[in-house]
């Protein structure tokens, strides 16, 4: 198998697994409970969130732990949208999750004004059109850090410091495609989701990071929990498993970019070597995913004969992929036959030269 899909899903460490284990034998006792056991499973728990915190360096935020970064997308957008009923303005950009878009969808039937922000050439936000479009009734503003189709890292530094001249508004970012990927200053935001099976973690688990000042509405309602912004027993050795994926996810983590770097230079140099061939990701575009159109070759048709090869890629999002063009694809470049064309490859600090040179291989035989 060559697995070139690391932005829809990872491999579970080994390491991760292995201590799953072992929480779940040494800490099975409801968190909740009062005895002994009880207590030791929650002070576990309370452990992981302070080094994950401290591994994401930041101060002054609650780590809430939620079954993924859907659910947390869910609780940032929503939490803040029921908090401000009297200011119903959210502003967003055209890239985002389909996570976040379905929170917006809903939300505008409830009578929320969501407003789109204008994107540059290279998907950037449109700092002008952030500053148009931003007011006193805006309760949110909603944008995700990396793009999971093209890999564009916005510039978050510009946005937080146009959000957080607005006062009382909330800025959200969905990091899901950003942790463990990139350095990154994470206190830019306010709310910040992502989610374990992006870094080698368990499906399942993920976080909403909320910093202190933030007040939220809950989505889910029941008992004690963790945190009162989001209910239910809480899931011990899944939560533990977060922090364990996030710790060894950045350990040696520049020699894990230095390697990424140099096999994404690699499959662009080879990319670059054949006809009709256009690199869609762009100069904003984190290491880890590239998105090409192959233009001799609906994505569709690439995508399946590349899957009976054993060689994994996607067309689109993991949550999008059914469709037979990129919309994201379509809105960077204004061309439906770039998006009917294009695919993502996404890599790790696993990916080897040799996988590449397979893919290759496989394209041209499928050609």
């Amino acid at each position: 198998m060559i697995y070139l899909d690391y932005s829809a899903t990872t491999k579970a460490d080994k390491r991760v697994l292995d201590l799953f284990v072992k929480d779940n034998e040494n800490f099975f006792a409801n968190p909740n409970s009062i005895h002994g056991s009880g207590l030791e499973s929650k002070k576990s728990i309370d452990t992981a969130s302070k080094e994950i915190l401290e591994i994401l360096s930041l101060e002054d935020y609650e780590m809430v732990y939620t079954s993924g970064a859907t659910e947390s997308n869910n609780l940032a957008i929503k939490g803040i949208a029921y908090k401000n009923n009297t200011r119903k303005h959210i502003i967003s950009t055209s890239f985002e999750h389909s996570s976040v878009v379905a929170c917006l969808n809903y939300l505008s039937k409830m009578g929320y004004e969501v407003d789109i922000v204008e994107n540059d050439e290279y998907g950037l936000v449109d700092l002008e059109s952030l500053k148009e479009l931003i007011n006193e009734n805006t309760c949110l503003v909603s944008i995700g850090a990396v793009n999971s189709e093209t890999g564009i890292v916005q510039d978050l530094k510009s946005i937080s410091d146009i959000v957080r001249n607005n006062k009382d508004t909330v800025f959200h970012s969905d990091m899901t495609q950003a942790i463990g990927k990139i350095r990154i200053d994470f206190s830019l935001a306010d709310l910040i989701s992502f989610s374990g099976h992006k870094i080698y973690g368990l499906k399942g688990v993920g976080g909403l990071l909320v910093k202190n000042k933030v007040k939220l509405v809950p989505i889910i309602h029941g008992g004690k929990s963790t945190s009162p912004l989001r209910a239910g027993t809480p899931a011990t050795p899944l939560m533990l498993s977060l922090r364990n994926s996030l710790k060894f996810m950045y350990e040696n983590f520049d020699m894990k970019l230095s390697v990424i770097k140099d096999n994404h230079d690699y499959f662009i140099e080879k990319t670059l070597s054949l006809p009709n061939t256009v690199i869609n990701s762009n100069k904003f575009s984190l290491n880890q995913i590239i998105n090409v159109s192959f233009l001799d070759i609906p994505s569709h048709k690439l995508h399946h004969e590349m899957s009976k090869r054993n060689i994994y890629i996607s067309t689109s999002t993991a949550c999008s992929s059914n469709d037979e063009k990129s919309l994201i694809i379509e809105r960077l470049t204004g061309s439906e036959v770039l998006a009917e064309t294009s695919v993502r490859i996404s890599i790790s600090h696993l990916t080897t030269k040799e996988e590449i040179d397979q893919f290759f291989t496989a394209y041209k035989e499928i050609l």
